[in-house]
């Protein structure tokens, strides 16, 4: 049955695949965004959209105007060294933006509250896999606003609305942008494309768990019918930074010129996922590895130059 849905952030990486799959799917959608992270090019023509911050005092009456089934919280301050640097910046959106936008959803009689949290929350966890049972440990003012925003999900919606908070791993894929910090995926296979030299923080060794966008939001349509409280996205794999390069240099067919660097304060050793929560309930799993998902992501970086 076709639904209203609000999707802040629906101009991004992430959010633009996951608008294209709800209007394909014949849901009706409002695209909330600032666009300062997020790129017109990649809006959906078929989805309503409105050009405003998540702290905009308008935000409220258009969330009650629009009455949503669902909201899908996704607009943020997506950069740790920011967080760092200004971490009262990143709080007034990650936080107080973010309560904005559930107190709208409230206010709205929104059914439910779909966030995108963060496996960072871990920390440096002692497991791996790690579970959602783990300890939280953020590490960046980032994270720790994202851990924050989830307490106050679970506080403030009690039996009022569902929700949901999807603690991703290290989502990669086409529309992710290779300019600035965020995304090593498309920031690397930009500048091997381009000949220019990849600048690695540390040794090459620390880990993560990449996981590709569109299984991502398989999970995220799946979360439309059912799930409430914690769930883990990941693959359940770790690669180290070094062995990356080596995949994307295969897909690309180009040597990468590498130069290391310091390593930075705020930043996980090692992470891995386990997704056995996700797969249970939603019967999800991700359905490409990584080899399979930087061919898919290579081959839209071509294609758009």
């Amino acid at each position: 049955m076709s639904k209203k849905i609000i999707v802040t952030g629906g101009a991004g990486f992430i959010g633009s695949h996951l608008v294209d799959r709800l209007i394909g799917a014949g849901h009706r959608v409002l695209v909330i965004d600032d666009l300062s992270f997020g790129n017109k090019e990649y809006l959906n023509i078929a989805a309503d959209f409105l050009l405003l911050d998540i702290r905009d005092e308008k935000l409220p009456v258009a969330v009650k105007d629009f009455s949503p089934d669902i909201i899908y919280h996704l607009a943020a301050q997506k950069n740790v060294r920011t967080s760092l640097e200004r971490p009262s910046y990143d709080a007034q959106i990650n936080i107080l933006g973010a309560l904005s936008v559930l107190e709208a959803a409230l206010w709205a009689g929104a059914k439910k509250f779909i966030f995108l949290s963060s496996c960072g929350v871990y920390g440096e966890a002692k497991d791996l896999p790690t579970g959602e049972e783990a300890a939280e440990q953020p590490l960046s003012p980032y994270i720790l606003n994202k851990l924050t925003f989830e307490k106050y999900l679970s506080i403030l919606s009690n039996d009022k609305m569902d929700w949901l908070a999807l603690r991703l791993s290290n989502v990669y894929g086409p529309r992710q942008d290779p300019h600035g910090e965020a995304g090593v995926i498309a920031i690397f296979l930009d500048n091997i494309r381009q000949g220019k030299t990849l600048y690695i923080n540390g040794d090459g060794q620390q880990s993560r768990d990449y996981v590709y966008v569109g299984d991502v939001v398989d999970v995220l349509l799946l979360a439309l019918e059912k799930g409430k409280g914690i769930y883990n996205i990941g693959t359940d794999t770790q690669t180290t930074l070094l062995a990356l390069i080596k995949e994307l240099e295969k897909v690309a067919a180009h040597s990468a010129k590498i130069e290391f660097r310091p390593t930075i304060n705020g930043e996980v050793r090692h992470s891995r996922l386990t997704y056995q929560k996700a797969k249970k309930l939603f019967n999800w799993q991700p359905a490409h590895d990584l080899p399979a998902g930087l061919k898919l992501t290579y081959n839209w970086f071509k294609n758009k130059q």
